[in-house]
């Protein structure tokens, strides 16, 4: 399912939510007070859908999340005395089992681009012919993603990009058109690139599919 159907659904659930609250069929209030940790499970349920390492990786970080705060609804123990413990873990873990980036590669060439960054930050340039995406998460780091010496494939490219406390530069061509969808929460994007008249619109299309918590995403060219 696109982002843009889970935001629908989104909104469709809590509109219907309230306005059943209104009518005194139910109380949605009650029962989001309860039940709002699933809103972390399905944000990562749907990180899982798009099967890239860095997106998938966020996707089982933000499971973790909303588990714990729904188990914390159900058992009569103080489960907040293990989170820190538990983010230990888990940044342990991923520093283990991913290849973190921390230098700046000058030159990138390869047609899909694949970076997870966590405590750190990294600089791309890429000079692809034929970019096609990729994926880049940035958690309490930050990125410069260059792509103005690069060459879209003529059928287009899908770049995910993942902000958590983090953020990302992205610097795009000029022979391009840009289409923008994500979920901001606390967080989002902002287009610092010129108006694009109507003589863009036979250029390839980059597709920017985000994902910003407290961080944010810039598109610059």
């Amino acid at each position: 399912m696109a982002r843009k159907n889970w935001i629908g659904l989104f909104f469709l659930v809590f509109g219907f939510g309230f306005l059943m609250q209104q009518a005194n069929i139910l109380d949605f209030s009650h029962i989001l007070s309860i039940w709002w940790p699933l809103i972390f499970i399905i944000i990562g349920v749907v990180q899982l859908f798009n099967r890239t390492y860095s997106t998938m990786i966020s996707g089982f970080l933000f499971i973790l999340i909303g588990g714990f705060f729904l188990v914390k609804q159900w058992v009569d123990i103080n489960l907040t005395e293990y989170l820190w413990p538990l983010i230990l873990i888990v940044i342990g873990f991923v520093f283990i089992f991913s290849r973190v980036n921390h230098k700046k590669t000058p030159v990138d060439s390869k047609n899909k681009i694949h970076h997870f960054l966590l405590f750190s930050g990294t600089e791309v340039r890429s000079q692809s012919q034929s970019f096609e995406g990729g994926s880049v998460t940035a958690i309490f780091g930050g990125a410069e993603i260059d792509l103005r010496d690069a060459t879209i494939a003529d059928t287009g490219a899908s770049l995910d990009l993942t902000t958590i406390f983090g953020g990302v530069n992205l610097y795009i061509p000029e022979n391009v058109q840009v289409e923008v969808k994500g979920i901001p929460i606390l967080g989002g994007w902002e287009d610092k690139t010129k108006k694009r008249g109507d003589d863009h619109t036979g250029f390839p299309v980059l597709t920017v599919n985000y994902l910003a918590v407290f961080g944010g995403v810039e598109i610059i060219d």
